[in-house]
């Protein structure tokens, strides 16, 4: 049997899956990440995405899968980040996460430099801290020593395994547009920008597109990691790239959101326009189509800190989230008051503020650890409606996709349709859409299916639907309409 492997490395698990010529999933593993976080600092040790796929590629043997049954290597990962490499293409210090954000005074600099008018123009996009660009500045002032020992910058966690297995320095246009750097009509690294501060254009790896064959498995990194020497490498795309194929969203105006640690709203465009500070455009897999994301920063991190506060069992274990999951059911989401705001790292939109915190307004005598719990989740689909709201203009949709780690909960499901007010369909196994996204590109390259279009339909997934609850769509509104006015009224008080 021939196989298409293809990766999500992403910030909570790297998952590999194998998919079949019929476009079947199978041997799907996960394998647990581990984040350095204190303060504004965010990063991730590189070498463990590398022993991820390892471990993945291992089992997969293990289960008799043929080293040469593997026909193509497929890739999809977390963008916006920093990540330096050696001339021998290991990792000169810790990657530093999309979420970072100490180059705060670093973009402040760039955009009296540059301009913002500049910037927009030529990237689609406003300019924060948490870009690439901005991080590439504060290692360079802060860490002059490392920074003369870097060869090459990469932009996504798969271009860092991408080059260990084959020696190449790429990246793909959707993980570009995350930059900074990256003109994103003209399709290329704007170089000026970074002769500006002294900074040669070589340090930033080239650019293919998604769907291009970057390299092959090397004998070194086969005798490594197992599979055959000369297996082809697509570059793959970023995340929400492969989130977006995955999903389904191949047509102008469709909607969905993607919970992981963090998440987003998502919706095709074929036009880049002028959108609210924290609102990206990334470069889609065909030319002249954007996606318009607005970011939502605390995700499926909310889930994961109410787990480790409400749950008795630890984070560590699965019962956690199971444990809070039964727990939520006895909480009276029909009369609760409570509200959350979910700004636990920070917040990109529909705020801008790196000082901006988690607040729960509303706790009683009477108030639960189930009554917290729910407040939380609802606080990220409150934050959830805000970003569908400025991708539709305020007109009313009938239904989203929703995938992601965090769409395993069937309360938080809920939750969404009854805030958003609309009905949520969830793929079976919601965490594999991306690299189903990925993959796609693989089987077209390879010949295997005739576009994306005939992949996702023979690939696609039986839906769990959730609908809005009509009893209480009318609490719920006076909820959210309280929940928007909590971070003005609160915002100088954050430290």
């Amino acid at each position: 049997m021939s196989y298409i492997a293809s990766f999500d490395i992403g910030t909570t698990n790297t998952k590999g899956v194998l998919l079949s010529r019929d476009a079947k999933l199978h041997f799907e593993k996960d394998i647990a990440m581990t984040t350095m976080q204190d303060d504004q600092k965010i990063e991730q040790e590189p070498t463990q995405w590398f022993d991820a796929i390892v471990q993945i590629v291992a089992y997969w043997l293990q289960q008799g899968v043929q080293p040469t049954e593997i026909a193509l290597v497929t890739f999809s990962g977390q963008m916006q980040d920093c990540i330096p490499i050696r001339q021998s293409g290991l990792p000169v210090r810790p990657a530093i996460l999309y979420s970072d954000n100490r180059a705060q005074q670093q973009a402040i600099s760039l955009k009296e430099k540059i301009g913002m008018d500049s910037i927009q123009t030529l990237t689609g996009n406003h300019l924060n801290e948490t870009l690439t660009f901005p991080k590439i500045l504060w290692y360079k002032e802060e860490e002059p020593e490392l920074f003369s020992q870097t060869e090459s910058i990469l932009i996504n966690a798969k271009d860092y395994v991408i080059r260990q297995l084959s020696g190449q320095n790429v990246t793909d246009p959707t993980s570009a547009s995350t930059t900074g750097l990256f003109n994103l009509k003209a399709q290329k690294w704007i170089e000026d920008w970074l002769s500006l501060f002294d900074i040669s254009s070589h340090i930033l790896p080239k650019i293919y597109q998604s769907d291009e064959i970057v390299g092959q498995v090397t004998k070194e990194a086969a005798g490594r990691i197992g599979l055959a020497e000369g297996t082809p490498i697509l570059c793959g795309v970023g995340d929400a790239g492969a989130a977006t194929i995955g999903a389904g969203v191949t047509q102008i105006g469709k909607l969905y959101a993607y919970i992981g640690t963090t998440g987003w709203m998502a919706m095709l465009t074929d036009q880049v326009r002028q959108m609210p500070v924290g609102v990206f455009h990334l470069a889609y897999i065909e030319p002249k189509r954007y996606i318009v994301v607005p970011p939502i920063m605390n995700a499926g991190l909310v889930h994961q800190w109410a787990a480790s506060v409400f749950a008795t069992s630890t984070i560590e274990q699965q019962s956690a989230y199971e444990e809070l999951e039964a727990a939520m059911q006895s909480a009276n989401r029909k009369t609760s008051q409570l509200l959350f705001l979910p700004y636990l790292n920070g917040e990109r939109y529909p705020v801008q503020d790196t000082k901006a915190a988690g607040i729960y307004l509303g706790i009683r005598p009477t108030t639960t650890r189930a009554e917290m719990s729910c407040a939380a989740l609802e606080g990220v689909a409150m934050a959830m409606r805000q970003a569908m709201e400025q991708l539709t203009d305020g007109k009313p949709i009938q239904q989203i996709t929703l995938i992601g780690g965090g769409s395993k909960s069937k309360i938080w499901n809920q939750i969404i349709a009854d805030v958003l007010g609309v009905e949520v369909q969830i793929p079976v196994e919601p965490q594999y859409i991306p690299s189903l996204g990925a993959a796609a590109l693989g089987f077209v390259k390879l010949g295997w299916t005739q576009n994306v279009t005939n992949f996702l339909r023979s690939s696609s997934q039986n839906m769990t639907r959730f609908f809005p609850t009509e009893e209480l769509q009318e609490h719920l509104e006076k909820k959210y309409e309280r929940y928007k006015r909590i971070y003005t009224a609160y915002k100088d008080l954050f430290v």
